[in-house]
Formats: structure tokens, sequence, C-alpha cells
């Protein structure tokens, strides 16, 4: 029996969503604006959290787009979000359906901080983890990230970085139980500010566990030093592996090549130890042949690959290329899965929330997931 054919309802529903959206009914809207107050319904900071986190039955989690952030791509879904006569949310639509749990963003987004500035220019959380970016833009332009075009480069007052990551972790609604510290990538000249970043995170949240997500950027990452200090995990982000496409799409890391990114995850994983260290490959803009040889290569270097599926953000060239279709992405699912059995390990993230614009299912053992934090408050 193929993985395809033992998927629940829910479990294919996330692939249906990921690659369609929903709508969200009169109803539904009705109860989320009583449920949010003053609160966003989403984020929607980047492309692939633009959509309301949702947690189906089966512990399924989903970032399911809806057409306020997404119209490029959510205009005639199957599927919708409604509420039954009890209150409660349900994803509906074409034969397939559950029972919704909403995530709603914490208390302190859209807070301002101490020196006047908005607590949400440093740090967001996404279900249960806060992402850091002490980098505004990116020295890197790939033409599918929108971080280069929504934002100039520029480096953010640690200090200020360090409050809003204390707002993250004790807020009231939504703490944080973990953080990581994204990109944009710097240029050369700002190699030692990154790393005092690094250093100053870790320092500061020795008892949150701290991931570092950064490329292979030259006498950036000592990781026996990062280790000391408490690293948690760290991601190495390949994303196209077809070289005529990376060539294309993200020319800076091409030119890098994916030979420099599977030493950093050789030398990562020495450093930190196996399991500790991911890498993510987009899903969508190259064949599917390409983004499995990529799974194969991380999981050769010991690695752990996650995929994530490309979602289009308006503000880059890529605006007007759609998703692929629910089918595909759960052939290019199973068959990466597969091989990450085969490799005695499993695709990532393995933290439930997290999972929710991946093409990852944390499968219930004894009725639910396994989860190393709490669960985030849902409603």
């Amino acid at each position: 029996m193929t993985q395809i054919a033992i998927l629940t309802d829910p479990e294919l529903l996330k692939f249906r969503l990921l690659a369609e959206g929903m709508a969200i009914s009169d109803e539904a809207r009705v109860r989320l604006d009583e449920l949010r107050g003053e609160r966003d319904l989403t984020p929607a900071d980047y492309a692939s959290t633009t959509g309301l986190i949702l947690r189906l039955e089966d512990d399924v989690w989903v970032n399911a787009p809806f057409a306020d952030h997404n119209p490029e791509f959510v205009r005639a879904p199957r599927s919708r979000l409604a509420v039954d006569e009890s209150g409660r949310f349900l994803v509906e639509g074409d034969e397939l359906s559950s029972r919704a749990w909403v995530w709603l963003p914490p208390r302190y987004h859209g807070r301002l901080l101490s020196g006047g500035q908005r607590a949400n220019d440093f740090v967001l959380t996404h279900g249960d983890r806060a992402r850091l970016a002490p980098i505004g833009g990116c020295a890197l332009g790939c033409r599918f990230c929108g971080i280069s075009y929504h934002d100039e480069y520029r480096l953010k007052p640690v200090d200020a970085m360090i409050e809003a990551l204390e707002l993250a972790v004790s807020d009231p609604l939504q703490p944080a139980r973990h953080i990581l510290i994204s990109g944009g990538t710097p240029i050369p000249d700002d190699v030692p500010y990154l790393r005092g970043v690094y250093e100053r995170v870790l320092e500061a949240f020795p008892d949150v566990d701290v991931d570092i997500m950064m490329g292979p950027v030259e006498g950036l990452l000592n990781l026996r030093g990062l280790r000391d200090l408490g690293l948690n995990e760290m991601s190495v982000n390949i994303e196209l592996v077809n070289p005529e496409i990376s060539r294309e799409l993200m020319p800076q890391k091409h030119r890098w090549g994916m030979d420099r990114y599977l030493s950093l995850m050789c030398e990562a994983s020495e450093a930190l130890g196996p399991g500790r260290v991911r890498s993510i490959l987009m899903v969508g803009l190259e064949p599917a042949e390409d983004t499995l040889a990529g799974v194969r290569a991380v999981l050769d270097v010991g690695g752990i690959p996650v995929l994530s599926p490309f979602r289009p953000d308006g503000a880059t060239p890529l605006r007007d290329v759609a998703p692929l279709p629910a089918e595909e992405l759960l052939a290019i699912y199973t068959d990466a899965a597969d091989l990450a059995r085969s490799a005695g390990t499993q695709l990532g993230p393995t933290c439930p929330p997290c999972t929710h614009n991946t093409l990852t299912l944390v499968r219930p053992a004894q009725g639910q997931a396994a989860y190393k934090y709490a669960i985030p408050e849902l409603v």
C-alpha cells in the first residue's frame, strides 16, 4: 500500500489548502473578528506565512492562504473555512473536510518598543516560534524571495532586537517557545555584526532553544563556538538544485554552488550532532526529479530535508507563477518521505506547529503528535 492511500482526509486537505488556499465564509469572518480583537488574522510577513495558521484533525498544521493576502492565486478554492452551529471552525468542501482550530497572533504584534520602533520590525511569531530578522533586505537578490523587494538593506539595532524577543517569549497569549534567527544575508563588511547578533541572542536567552538559518557566508559561522553558547539547530537552505533554474532565479547562491552548502551542512552536523541540521528545498520552481535529487543530497550528508511549497509574492518577478496542484505536491511529498524513511529519518521540521508551511506530516502517536513545546493557544 502506498503512502498516498493511507493518508487521512485532514492530511490530504493540507496539500489542497497549500496549493489552492481557501475561502472564508461570512460567518467565519464574524467569528474570527470577535476572537481576534485588534490583532491581525495573520502576520503575512513572508510569502509562505500569508495564510491563516490552522490545526486540523490528526494534528495536521497548515498555513492556509486566503484571497486577502494572496489574490494572485486564491481565486476559486474548493475549500472554505466555516463555523458550525456550536461556533466551532471547520474546513469543508469537495469531499474533504476537517474540524479546524485557528492560531491567532500574539499580543505583542503591533506594539512599540521603548525606543519607538515597532516590535515587528525585528520579530514575528508563527505558531510557537519567534523569527528574528537582524538584517533588513538581503545582500542576495533571489527572484522568488520577497525580502530584498520589500525592504532596503540595513542593519538593525541589537538592543531593540533583544527587547522585541523578550516581548515574544513572555507574550501572555502566544509565548514563543523557541527562536529562529533568519536572513537576510549580510554583505562581507557586515559579517562581524551578524556574528555578534548570534552571540548576543544566545547569551541573552540561555533557556530558550535558538536556531540559525543562514547560508555558507565566508567567515560568519563559528559552529563549535555557537554550539558552546547553546545553539540548538542550523538550517542551511539549498532551495533549488537545477543548475539552469538556480542560475536564473538565485544567481548569487548559484555561484556559491551546492557543494558549498553541503560542506557547511557536514560541518554543522559534526559540531551539533545528528538530526540537528536541516535544509529547505523549494517545491514548484524546478522539475520534481531535481527536488528529489536535493533530498538525496541532504540525506547523504546527514541533514534533514524540509520541503517548502512555492507561494508567489506579489512584489517579486514571480508574482504570477502559481503553486503546484495539490496532486503534484502530494506526489513529491510521498517520494521524498520514502527517501527519508529509507535513510532512517523523516522530513522536517519535527515541531508540529512549525510544519504549517511545509510539506510535512507529523503523524500522531496514541492520538496526538509529539510536541517538544507546549501547544500554542488555539480558538
